[in-house]
Formats: structure tokens, C-alpha cells, sequence
């Protein structure tokens, strides 16, 4: 496929349309917040204009291209073409999203949730080009996980592959988003990360962090005071052991060549990838780590949306677009 495609991006926080190269060269993008009071109906609206500011910057039409890649922020029925729900926004229980967007569109859409088309990305573009084992975990707003086995993406019996963000870590800790508790993003995901340093703050502990504005502290501003401030710092190490716990069991079933870590959380750097590494060296069978690498990913906030123009550009028999 020479010509260029749409992917879309639909996420916890942001919706994003891009018009992206076979090369994986983002030709024009355009992103907006997402409002969690929206319907699924205005949510596609948005992503149509957005779409068509990212055509017109790139001087492309609708009739040139061959196909729209479509990422979305919870688990979905691949065959089916069907979101099953999203943890984040409200409405999308059982929605046929995919024929949706192809009949606005008038061009064949490849829908997969956001970790596959993530780690579907890495692979082709960004920082696991050239493995053919790869398992990629996205930590953000939510932490959710995509594996390609043999160069393809593995969805499971049911499209649920890959739910690592709800792997138990924690017996009887936090609520999660699930519904149940101790779950891996009940721990170590942005939104807990928050949650711990408000709660050390309240307790009075001391750190570069009580500067901030309380209601407004964010994963992001921890991990950025890590280097400097003891509570941010161990805060993070904190989320990397957790993480280690969820990957090493995943690396003794599996055996990749490398794991990549995504999401807003990855810019954090060795902060949270030394301690994620070294919990998964205490924990993984020697053999399966001895080579592995964990590195963060290359494609930044791109890499949902990069990935769902993978899934776009790889359609066709045998391919990952394939139903």
C-alpha cells in the first residue's frame, strides 16, 4: 500500500486524528480533550472534524485514501467490529463502532483497542522494530497490554488478550476501575500515582511536591520530581515493582525478546524503568531475562494513533487488519 491512510485515536483523554505515510510519517494530526459527558455519537462527530482539518493540512481527500485505522481506548470484539466497554467513558457497551465510522467514511475500517494498535506500532515503527516476540504495557490514565507472537498480534479467544492492567498485584488493595481491587492500575497507573502523593501529602510528609497546587497534582509532575525528591521517588519505584510483579509473570509465559513501555507514563525514564527492571529480574525465570530487553517506547503520544495506521496499512489475507 503506497498511499497514506486515517487513523483515529478515541482515549480516556484525548481523541486525535492523523493522516500517517506507509513509512509511519504523521503527515498532519489534529487533537482535542475528550469530554467524558459526550456520547459516543458526538465523540464520532468530533473525530469527522478533526479528520477533515488533518485531510486539508495534508492536501488530502477522502477518495484518496484506502483505508481508516481505528484505536480505542477498551476492550473490543475484533471480529465483530464492536467495542465491549470502555473503563473511562460511558456509553460504548456493545457499540458497533467500526461499521459506524465505515459508513460515515465510505472506506474500509480495521478497528483494535489501543494497547494492540500500540504495540502494533512499536513494532512497525518505533522502538521493537526487527523482534518478532514483543509485549508492549501502556501506563496512563488506564494500564493495558498488547503481545505479538511470530510478528502477529495475539487478540485471544475473545479479543481480551492483554488485560494485564487488571492482573491481581496487590490482595485486598485499592479499589479499581474494574470493579475489583488490587489490580495493577489500581497501583500503578497515573491516576494512582496521584493518589499516593495526595495521600503522603495529607500525612504530612515532606517533598518538592507540596509547592503544587494539592488538586491539581498529577503522575506526570511526580515522576518529573523524581529525580530531586525522596517521596516522588519512591512513589515511582513503588509503581515499577508493582509492574515488575504483572510483566515477570508475563515474560515467563510468554518468553519475548522485549518489552516496551508506553503511555504518558514511559517519559518518566529510569525512575520507574530500574526498579520495573529489577522487579522483573527478581521475579522472571533467569533464562527469559537474560536477553530480554525493557525499554521505553519510541513513539511517545503518537503511538496509539501511529499504530492504528499499522493496522490500516497491514490490511488484506493473513494480515493484522484481517476479520
Amino acid at each position: 500500500m503506497s498511499a497514506p491512510v486515517l487513523a483515529l485515536d478515541i482515549g480516556g483523554t484525548k481523541l486525535a486524528a492523523g493522516i500517517v505515510s506507509p513509512a509511519g510519517d504523521l503527515l498532519a494530526s489534529r487533537v482535542d480533550d475528550t469530554h467524558p459527558a459526550w456520547s459516543p455519537a458526538e465523540v464520532i462527530e468530533q473525530l469527522f472534524e478533526l479528520s477533515e482539518a488533518a485531510l486539508a493540512e495534508a492536501a488530502q481527500e477522502w477518495r484518496d485514501l484506502p483505508a481508516v485505522g481505528l484505536s480505542f481506548g477498551g476492550p473490543v470484539d475484533f471480529p465483530a467490529r464492536r467495542t465491549l466497554t470502555c473503563h473511562h467513558l460511558h456509553g460504548w457497551e456493545g457499540l458497533p463502532l467500526a461499521e459506524l465510522v465505515e459508513e460515515r467514511a465510505g472506506l474500509p475500517v480495521v478497528m483494535d483497542n489501543d494497547a494492540n494498535a500500540a504495540a502494533l506500532g512499536e513494532t512497525v515503527f518505533g522502538a521493537a522494530r526487527g523482534f518478532d516476540h514483543v509485549l508492549y504495557l501502556t501506563v496512563s490514565t488506564g494500564i493495558g497490554a498488547g503481545l505479538l507472537l511470530n510478528g502477529h498480534l495475539h487478540r485471544g479467544a475473545n479479543s481480551l488478550a492483554g488485560e494485564l492492567g487488571h492482573t491481581l498485584v496487590v490482595p485486598d488493595g485499592p479499589a479499581c476501575t474494574c470493579g475489583r481491587n488490587g489490580c495493577l492500575e489500581a497501583v500503578a497507573s497515573g491516576p494512582a500515582i496521584a493518589r499516593q502523593a495526595k495521600a503522603a501529602l495529607d500525612q504530612g510528609e515532606a517533598s518538592l511536591l507540596q509547592s503544587l497546587p494539592r488538586d491539581q497534582l498529577t503522575a506526570k509532575q511526580v515522576a518529573e520530581n523524581a529525580h530531586a525528591d525522596p517521596l516522588s521517588a519512591r512513589i515511582m519505584a513503588r509503581a515499577g515493582e508493582y509492574l515488575g510483579v504483572a510483566i515477570a509473570a508475563a515474560v515467563n509465559l510468554v518468553n519475548p525478546d522485549i518489552v516496551v513501555i508506553g503511555g504518558g507514563l514511559s517519559q518518566a525514564g529510569e525512575s520507574l524503568l530500574q526498579p520495573l527492571r529489577d522487579s522483573v529480574a527478581r521475579r522472571a525465570v533467569p533464562e527469559s531475562v537474560r536477553d530480554l530487553r525493557i525499554v521505553a517506547g519510541a513513539l511517545g503520544a503518537d503511538s496509539a494513533l501511529l499504530g492504528a495506521a499499522a493496522l490500516a496499512l497491514r490490511r488484506g489475507p493473513g494480515r493484522e487488519g484481517t476479520t
